[in-house]
């Protein structure tokens, strides 16, 4: 079996492509922070989904864990192949998403330095002459009982609580995409050599509505949804475009997020015990 060294493998993301990994019989490396054996180790296949997101509070941590580490990976490390893991987040406010469309960075977006980074490291791994691809998810959603992520926080809130407060507005949509389908997606293009030097958008190619969301959670829960009035941000995301991911993986057919809140719905009731 294959070695697979996995930059952020103790993640939400990063930790589901181990698991999958390992289920498979690979031989996995989680890096710990600051590991310089990563400079002397054959590191195989690098899955790079290693990253930072608070660009309020932590500007200079975005930027070294979405630009610094890869490029020090790039420059001074011994791999085979190198999967970059960015994000669809590159397309807001653009009016299309397609792999090989120009971006339009938005100066009204407080984390658009996130996105700058994002667009700066997928340069720099498509210049180093590598052997990398670039992997772009959607807004990755799971299904655990105790996730602090918005899709499992609010259906607890819902259960628990019999309420939940909805601060955006009913029309936001965006796409959704399961982790499992993100990690087993991962590992299939890392496997395949004809997509060297590519960008992939993976997501499930449709938008869903916090409206949606919560007609669903309504439905499964009986829960009041609160929707509260504020100034929203100028955040439109395009459906994005997945025809270049199911070019290399025919056979993907994504989660519906909304078919997993029903699911996770129940399960939650019997873990927790709620009538």
């Amino acid at each position: 079996m294959s070695k697979y060294t996995v930059f952020g493998g103790r993640g939400f993301i990063g930790s589901t492509i181990v698991e999958q990994l390992k289920l498979n019989g690979h031989d996995v490396y989680i890096p710990e922070r600051d590991d310089n054996s990563i400079f002397t180790e054959d590191l195989g296949t690098v899955i790079y989904c290693a990253g930072q997101g608070d660009c309020k509070n932590s500007p200079f941590g975005v930027f070294d864990a979405n630009c610094s580490l890869i490029v020090k990976i790039l420059n001074s490390c011994n791999f085979q192949r190198l999967i970059y893991m960015s994000s669809t987040r590159v397309y807001m406010n653009n009016k299309s998403s397609f792999e090989n469309d120009d971006v339009l960075i938005s100066c009204d977006d407080n984390r658009r330095l996130f996105n700058l980074t994002k667009l700066v490291s997928e340069e720099l791994c498509l210049k180093s002459g590598k052997d990398v691809v670039i992997v772009r998810p959607s807004n990755v959603y799971g299904v655990a009982l105790n996730s602090p992520l918005f899709l499992p926080a609010i259906t607890r809130n819902a259960i628990l609580n019999k309420k939940v407060d909805m601060y955006i507005s009913p029309n936001y949509e965006k796409d959704y995409v399961s982790v499992d389908d993100v990690a087993n997606v991962c590992i299939e293009i890392a496997k395949n050599k004809e997509t060297t030097g590519k960008v992939i958008n993976i997501a499930s190619g449709y938008n869903i509505s916090a409206q949606e969301i919560a007609d669903e959670l309504e439905s499964n829960t009986g829960c009041e949804i609160i929707w509260h009035n504020m100034t929203f941000p100028n955040e439109n995301f395009p459906i994005t475009d997945i025809t270049l991911l199911k070019s290399f993986i025919p056979s993907y057919k994504p989660k519906n997020v909304l078919n997993d809140i029903k699911s996770m719905t129940k399960d939650f009731l019997e873990k927790l015990d709620v009538d």
